[in-house]
């Protein structure tokens, strides 16, 4: 037990728990942003003063948060890739940003409504 506590503070002391957070936090970034582009496809209002139709900005914002959210994966998996076992904590933090990403999606969605 003293051996896993070591290792956890060794993991404290290089910020892990940071890295961590930052990464969530841009995951979440990322599922708003991409809310945001298909509540714009499903509305019928023009955006920004009427220059751009809303499905330009929609797919837009969906490009955009696309790119971001697989260079936030690319650089998660890449860290992870350090560690022992790393493929099995690879599959664990896809699957966590598939479903966390889709529940923002809904949450964003139902808000929305």
């Amino acid at each position: 037990m003293s051996k896993l506590w070591r290792k956890y503070l060794a993991l404290l002391d290089t910020d892990f728990t940071t890295k961590v957070f930052d990464n969530i936090k841009n995951l979440v970034v990322c599922a708003l942003l991409f809310a945001a582009g298909t509540n714009a496809l499903h509305g019928e209002h023009q955006l920004f003063m009427g220059f751009f139709a809303s499905n330009l900005a929609g797919w837009g914002l969906i490009l955009v948060s696309a790119v971001l959210m697989l260079l936030n994966i690319s650089d998660g998996v890449r860290r992870l890739s350090r560690l022992p076992y790393h493929t099995v904590f690879q599959i664990i933090l896809f699957l966590a940003y598939l479903v966390l990403a889709v529940r923002v999606v809904e949450i964003v969605w139902d808000f929305r409504a």
